[in-house]
């Protein structure tokens, strides 16, 4: 999004003048929204209604509209953090409305459910409840700042989650950076020396605490570009008997080898970088037989109902995404390769040190990019359209966005790229918009629309039909492909002379139908032997190119700090750094 806006803005004919109401870069953060999607700034109207009804005595929630709850949770988000068998939390929501105050749950257990509650809530009619059970968690703990042990560490790592699905990623990783010092504190990243006088539900639970909150912590780290307080370096802990999380754990290994080899190094070659990022590509795909063995599900596996999809909409969605940042650093390379020629070719003036073509092994680096972008769209599309526990996970709307932009962003640089990218842009925003509205999914919702429109008008998506929050779908007879072509025809007769792309021109499009989608293999080189080869190949350096290109594509800490609330200046300058 970050380079999307700079292009936009560098290049002015990219997109239509005042009529897009964007008449100058000033606009920072606010221009995509960009400020609503990382801060989630609550509406005023919103503020009020939380303080009053932050008021309501304790047991203010209607014990069946808590037991739905309940029952959503268990089958979504706890498949990332099953501290305990459901049955504890079924065993303690009861002993929560129960009359008897000799049955009645301790604080820390209180504030375990009641948080459960609150993120569950959130995909739902009730969502409002959300933060008024958010905030009595937080009342209720004032005094439990320094207490260290598995309950406080587990209701840290809930309230992230929380905070997660909510669009507060600042918040989420504090709470994940509070949960993980207690961990370390609390020593939980080592089996106890008497492990042997404890009971075999214990020991567990101290590991799948520990391993739980190190899988959440990683992946969350690499996407929002941030430190990780854990490592495996100092990890002596076994892994937890869970199946789910064992394969997670696996792919976080890999999740810690792109964020050390591909964002934590300074890269001289990007060929160098390519052989690396082939490398973790294979550890990837190690990692797939090893989820079909342990879930008996694989990437290629139609989208499931209950828990069970769940489970492998969060593992598919993370494999893929690893994938789309491992490789994305080089489609942002050549996008800036790519509008560098154009500029130099517009100013008749060029720099002979450069390679004539792009090389092949840098078009298949961004082939692996643009494939994982599309293939995160399709399984969210099609899992969304069998299991509304997955629709209905917020942080989605993060995987949906992140594809989309990807997409996007090289379709600025290659125009002709448009007709292949756009109908996925636009499944990604039909899943988005099937989901319940209100932030993070309208912001980025918004946030896509305005790209759009401001790369070409003749781009933004017209939404189909809906009843109440829902996109009504049609039955697998009626490729997606042909609605969204419906979209375009009816929008070219009100833009009289649109340059959008015709429907002849469009080509097959994705096919969202309900049967399996055919899986293009990407574990060989997609443009001949580059890869594997020991030939001589056209590398790149910065030294090369003329510029200091930053591999990492952003400074999330500027991005991220405190000083941007109060002076408008700083969002402009540290944007743009």
């Amino acid at each position: 999004m970050q380079h999307i806006y700079r292009d936009l803005i560098a290049n002015p004919t990219a997109r239509p003048g005042p009529s897009t109401g964007v008449d100058e870069a000033g606009a920072g953060l606010d221009l995509f929204s960009f400020r609503r999607i990382f801060f989630g700034t609550p509406d005023t109207q919103d503020v009020g209604k939380l303080s009053v009804m932050c008021d309501v005595p304790v047991m203010f929630l209607p014990y069946d509209l808590a037991k739905m709850l309940l029952t959503r949770f268990l089958s979504s988000l706890y498949q990332m953090a099953p501290h305990y068998p459901p049955a504890y939390y079924e065993n303690c929501l009861e002993q929560l409305y129960s009359p008897s105050p000799g049955k009645h749950p301790d604080t820390l257990t209180q504030a375990t459910i009641l948080t459960a509650l609150a993120t569950a809530s959130l995909g739902t009619e009730y969502f409002a409840w959300g933060d008024i059970l958010y905030e009595r968690v937080k009342a209720s703990l004032t005094s439990y700042d320094e207490v260290v042990n598995l309950q406080t560490i587990q209701i840290s790592l809930l309230m992230a989650n929380y905070q997660n699905e909510q669009g507060r990623p600042n918040s989420a990783f504090l709470y994940l950076g509070s949960a993980s010092r207690k961990a370390l504190a609390a020593g939980l990243h080592k089996d106890a020396p008497g492990s042997g006088v404890q009971t075999p539900e214990t020991v567990e639970a101290r590991r799948i605490t520990f391993w739980s909150l190190f899988v959440f912590e990683t992946w969350f780290c690499f996407h929002t570009g941030r430190p990780s307080s854990l490592s495996l370096k100092d990890v002596a802990i076994e892994a937890t008997q869970d199946p789910f999380i064992r394969i997670l754990i696996h792919l976080c290994k890999t999740i810690s080898r792109s964020t050390d080899e591909i964002y934590g190094q300074n890269h001289e070659s990007l060929l160098h970088m390519w052989r690396v990022a082939r490398s973790i590509n294979n550890d990837l795909r190690g990692h797939e037989e090893f989820a079909r063995q342990k879930l008996g599900l694989g990437l290629d596996t139609s989208p499931q109902t209950g828990s069970i999809g769940v489970r492998q909409a969060v593992y598919a969605t993370l494999y893929y995404h690893t994938l789309l940042l491992t490789f994305r650093p080089f489609l942002i390379f050549r996008g800036h390769l790519l509008r560098e020629r154009k500029m130099a070719a517009h100013q008749a003036s060029g720099s002979t040190n450069r390679p004539k073509e792009i090389p092949s092994w840098l078009n298949e680096a961004c082939n692996y990019a643009l494939t994982a972008a599309r293939k995160t769209i399709h399984h969210l599309n099609e899992s969304s359209r069998v299991n509304d526990f997955v629709r209905q996970l917020r942080y989605h709307g993060y995987f949906l966005g992140s594809s989309a932009f990807t997409l996007i962003y090289d379709l600025i640089h290659d125009p002709q790229a448009a007709a292949a990218h756009l109908p996925w842009v636009y499944a990604s925003l039909q899943t988005l918009s099937s989901m319940r509205t209100g932030d993070p999914i309208s912001s980025t919702i918004a946030a896509i629309q305005t790209t759009l429109r401001n790369v070409d008008l003749s781009y933004e998506w017209i939404p189909g039909p809906k009843t109440g929050d829902q996109i009504q779908f049609t039955d697998g007879s009626t490729p997606y492909i042909s609605r969204v072509q419906d979209a375009m025809d009816s929008q070219q007769a009100l833009l009289n002379g649109s340059t959008f792309p015709s429907k002849s021109s469009l080509g097959p499009g994705p096919d969202l139908s309900p049967s399996p989608w055919g899986l293009p293999q990407l574990e060989g080189p997609e443009t001949g032997r580059s890869g594997g080869s020991n030939e001589d190949l056209p590398d790149f350096t910065q030294s090369d190119m003329g510029w200091d290109f930053d591999f990492s594509t952003m400074d999330l800490e500027a991005f991220f700090s405190v000083y941007q609330a109060g002076d408008p200046s700083f969002l402009q300058s540290s944007f743009m750094q």
